[in-house]
């Protein structure tokens, strides 16, 4: 029973790693997406960590029941050949996005608390992301397993500290909730939509980790679950402070930057190793796709895709999320409505005795049932 929790624990780890990124942890993803909404930012935020657990768990339980080696043999039977081709394509060219993101962010923070070259900090973080990838997938988890548990002290700390201690009345936050707008629920569907197309490859690549059904579902479960409490904490210390202090690119380092010099080293730390994970996370799963797709060592593509992100990187962090996020948020939508479509309709043909096990036979390219 505790080795089943540690794995577990282990398991919604990496999965709240793939979600917790640079976004998260500056507060623009969660202004954005839910503190605009005021209370109803707040239902927004529990109906997405339902989905999130809902999700985690749905996809875990596939990977461990079905055997699922990696995101090729969980796209193809969910979407079909055709419609997977195309999945694979954009979610390919997300993932080199991502990891382009995520490298300018860490460089933008080496350039401006260390003072060194933005050309040269892109470099620098491109060769340490480099060095992490080409320990495979155990490294990259290891590192998520590790960080995680960091990012999730952190923020909740730093978040609780001000809003029980520098601010003269915890009750100002129910002042703040007085409007709910009807928005807030799209809003969280595309918030979980296009973090979950990261979230999904990173889940389909965890079999060799699954050490039982029940500890793979309860892993997405608990991840989901973490997400909603980490980000209603976020949220609820952004409100404090919002409109009129959250206007920076960002948000959480300014409001904590008025309270102490200390914490926002500390934050800027924990800032920094959210855009590591997902830079690991979203590079992994590039150099995983792509070496699979053209039959290439993945060491070679890893060194590649590095040096690719180098330019990327470049044109800079807040630009990127502003065109980038928006844009994929729809199509994981869709990514998301199948996969649990899919999942219902499943779990009826069992009710009904007609259950058909689907594999996507790689050497083959066919997607077959038993």
């Amino acid at each position: 029973m505790r080795g089943q929790f540690k794995n577990a624990v282990r398991i919604a780890c990496i999965y709240i790693s793939s979600v917790v990124g640079a976004g998260f942890a500056s507060g623009q993803e969660i202004i954005k997406f839910f503190t605009t909404y005021y209370e109803g930012g707040f239902y927004g935020i529990i109906l997405a960590g339902i989905i999130f657990a809902a999700i985690g768990g749905i996809v875990l339980d596939r990977v461990y029941v079905e055997k699922i080696n990696n995101y090729d043999e969980f796209i193809y039977p969910t979407f079909g050949k055709v419609v997977g081709e195309i999945v694979n394509t954009v979610v390919t060219l997300f993932m080199l996005s991502l990891f382009s993101i995520m490298i300018a962010g860490m460089s933008s923070i080496l350039n401006e608390k260390l003072a060194l070259s933005y050309r040269l900090s892109v470099v620098l973080m491109a060769c340490i992301c480099m060095l992490i990838i080409l320990g495979d997938i155990r490294r990259v988890t290891t590192v998520s397993s590790v960080i995680t548990p960091l990012l999730i002290a952190g923020i909740v700390i730093i978040g609780l500290y001000i809003i029980v201690f520098k601010d003269t009345s915890v009750f100002s936050i129910i002042g703040l909730l007085r409007n709910k707008s009807d928005n807030w629920f799209i809003s969280s569907l595309l918030y979980v939509s296009y973090n979950s197309i990261l979230s999904v490859l990173v889940l389909c690549n965890l079999l060799p980790y699954l050490k039982s059904r029940k500890s793979a579902k309860w892993g997405g479960v608990l991840g989901g679950l973490v997400l909603c409490l980490i980000t209603l904490i976020l949220n609820a210390t952004i409100n404090l402070f919002h409109p009129k202090f959250t206007t920076g690119e960002i948000p959480m380092l300014d409001i904590v930057e008025r309270y102490s010099r200390v914490l926002s080293y500390v934050y800027t730390f924990v800032l920094w190793l959210a855009m590591l994970v997902s830079a690991v996370n979203s590079g992994f799963c590039l150099v995983e796709r792509v070496s699979s797709k053209l039959n290439m060592n993945i060491r070679t593509i890893t060194v590649i895709a590095c040096i690719v992100v180098i330019p990327l990187s470049c044109v800079g962090f807040s630009g990127l999320i502003a065109s980038i996020y928006p844009m994929f948020g729809y199509i994981g939508l869709f990514i998301l409505t199948v996969i649990i479509f899919q999942w219902a309709r499943e779990i009826f043909r069992k009710g009904n005795g007609k259950s058909k096990k689907i594999k996507y036979c790689k050497q083959n390219k066919k997607i077959e049932q038993t």
